[in-house]
């Protein structure tokens, strides 16, 4: 991988706009050649990846290497030293602090997938339909966000880059899937599926508690309990 970048591809990749997290990963990679996974962890990014893909999305090529530091196996992301006259020059807009209060007020404060409550701290102001997929909008619209904690939008990264629509790059497959419209989904990354979630939290934690019980009792997982006592439930509620 190469460890110094022409003075021409300096100014031309500083002239892009990216996020502030780009810009930081940016910069790292401008100044010591390379960026590894461990590295942009220690700048405070959960799901490092992320970070590249911002980079990725203004049009910048991002060469990827995996490599053993320490003893742990990890990628190493560095830059190909080539202008790229077909890139948008633009990457994801930076969402104000109003915009994501905004968004999050409009949720009640929930996530979008879990329904668990939150924090603005805790939450996370997450395209519906992937950046690299669908851009943004002339004007930013809320209706194209959700807010999710943490652990969903890490998941929901994780399927998105597994899911086959990066070929095709479908938007409208994005937005029937569960990641997108949670409440109107209609597969989850083209596979025939459907999810519930939900986060018990406070004063509700004790009904987890009992049905981690009742499943211990029958022998089986609580999520196997559940699914094997749905038919039940709606019976009992449809009779009411």
């Amino acid at each position: 991988m190469p460890h110094t970048y022409s003075d021409e591809f300096v100014a031309w990749v500083r002239g892009l706009q990216f996020s502030r997290r780009a810009q930081r990963a940016l910069e790292h990679i401008l100044e010591h050649g390379s960026v590894t996974t461990a590295e942009l962890n220690g700048m405070g990014y959960d799901h490092p990846p992320r970070a590249i893909g911002d980079l990725r999305d203004a049009g910048v090529t991002v060469v990827k290497e995996m490599v053993t530091v320490d003893g742990r196996r990890m990628a190493r992301y560095a830059l190909l030293d080539q202008i790229n006259a077909n890139a948008s020059g633009i990457g994801r807009k930076t969402l104000s602090k109003r915009f994501r209060e905004d968004l999050y007020d409009m949720h009640g404060h929930k996530c979008a997938i879990c329904g668990g409550s939150y924090t603005s701290r805790e939450l996370q102001a997450d395209h519906r339909v992937p950046f690299r997929i669908a851009g943004d909008s002339r004007e930013l619209l809320l209706d194209e966000f959700m807010p999710l904690c943490a652990s969903c939008n890490r998941a929901k990264s994780w399927t998105c880059e597994n899911c086959p629509n990066w070929e095709p790059r479908d938007k409208h497959m994005c937005t029937a899937c569960l990641w997108a419209s949670p409440d109107t989904y209609g597969h989850i990354a083209g596979t025939e599926e459907r999810r519930i979630a939900v986060t018990l939290q406070g004063d509700q934690v004790h009904l987890h508690d009992r049905l981690s019980a009742a499943a211990a009792a029958a022998g089986v997982p609580v999520d196997e309990w559940v699914r094997e006592n749905l038919e039940l439930l709606l019976e009992n509620n449809e009779t009411k």
